[in-house]
């Protein structure tokens, strides 16, 4: 009996390590938010339109190609929603891009293939006497 007992937990295992394999690594998502996949053609600009506050709001994943260029503008009415974007590929936790920091208008070079994280966020500094705020972002690639 204990060695069925072990085989089981030792499939159990596998199954998770075959599946942490499978997913790319990414910054974590935090309570609230959802991952949503999206796909931009070259040539097709894509807008994204939503309601960000607290870590609560959508978080986007993109594929990108090596030798594409990304162009992002947002625009949000809120001095405290930003934009920042993350390299799964890369171990470390640090947006490559912030609006921030970078800009709210910016074309991106892409060094290789990889997925970017797009998060638009609501500051934790701001005051909290409202909701959250409003943003849109716009990609375009462009070969």
């Amino acid at each position: 009996m204990h060695h069925l007992i072990r085989l089981a937990v030792a499939a159990v295992f596998a199954c998770l390590a075959g599946a942490a394999l499978a997913d790319p690594p990414h910054p974590n998502l935090y309570k609230g938010e959802r991952l949503v996949p999206i796909e931009v053609l070259p040539g097709k600009p894509v807008q994204l339109k939503g309601w960000t506050r607290d870590g609560k709001g959508l978080v986007y994943s993109l594929h990108v190609r090596a030798g594409e260029k990304v162009g992002v503008n947002f625009w949000t009415p809120s001095r405290f929603t930003y934009l920042v974007m993350f390299d799964v590929s890369k171990t470390d936790e640090d947006a490559f891009y912030s609006s921030d920091d970078d800009g709210n208008v910016k074309v991106l070079p892409v060094a290789k293939n990889t997925t970017w994280l797009i998060r638009p966020y609501y500051s934790r500094v701001a005051r909290r006497r409202g909701l959250g705020a409003p943003y849109t972002v716009t990609l375009d690639i462009r070969p």
